[in-house]
């Protein structure tokens, strides 16, 4: 029974997704099942992931973290109307392509890893650990309550990262940084980069506060 939920929900994401339109979204072309194995057909993007980016260029000009930046702020607003939620916004989940368009790819399928499950252990989530380093309080809690301000904690947690080449809360285990998300103060990325102006900084913590 669980694995006919399973696929009935990938069919309602897959189809959920495939409604957006929109140039920063990477778009869905097909959704399908072939020998009763369900899939989704993803426009192909020349481009680098952000993680990549920064492990390969180091940190990023301001000019060009604060271009992605609103380029998927904007694809959020999309997604936002149409009541589609990301739930998995990540460094690695935002291609940058070589004209300097940014995309986000796996819109709306990060939901699907995070099925009831029968055990409350956050492996059962199917959330890979470097989500933890971008993870919004309130999905810390309970993956199901994330909604489009889940996804702008995110955004900027991958600014910060984008800023400062290392996420909000570097250290620690997988339940030390749920604990960080939850209850620490975001680090201010100046202290990182004291050239940032404080506009800048203080958008970059807005987006990561707890509330």
């Amino acid at each position: 029974a669980g694995n006919t939920e399973l696929v009935h929900r990938f069919q309602v994401e897959a189809q959920s997704a495939a409604r957006l339109d929109h140039p920063h979204i990477a778009r869905v072309h097909s959704v399908g099942e072939d020998q009763g194995v369900p899939f989704i057909v993803f426009e192909y993007i020349e481009g680098v992931n952000i993680r990549d980016l920064v492990d390969h260029r180091g940190l990023l000009p301001v000019v060009e973290a604060v271009s992605y930046t609103i380029q998927v702020a904007e694809a959020l607003a999309h997604a936002a109307e149409r009541d589609v939620v990301h739930r998995d916004i990540k460094p690695s989940n935002i291609l940058v392509m070589p004209d300097g368009r940014a995309k986000l790819v796996d819109m709306g399928l990060a939901r699907l890893h995070q099925v009831n499950s029968p055990s409350n252990d956050l492996t059962a989530t199917g959330v890979t650990l470097g989500t933890f380093d971008y993870i919004s309080p309130e999905q810390a809690r309970d993956p199901r309550s994330a909604d489009a301000r889940s996804d702008l904690y995110s955004l900027g947690c991958t600014l910060y990262f984008m800023l400062t080449g290392m996420p909000p809360f570097p250290d620690g285990t997988v339940l030390q940084k749920l604990l960080s998300h939850s209850s620490e103060a975001p680090p201010n990325p100046r202290e990182v980069r004291p050239d940032l102006d404080d506009e800048l900084a203080a958008i970059c913590l807005k987006l990561m506060s707890k509330q």
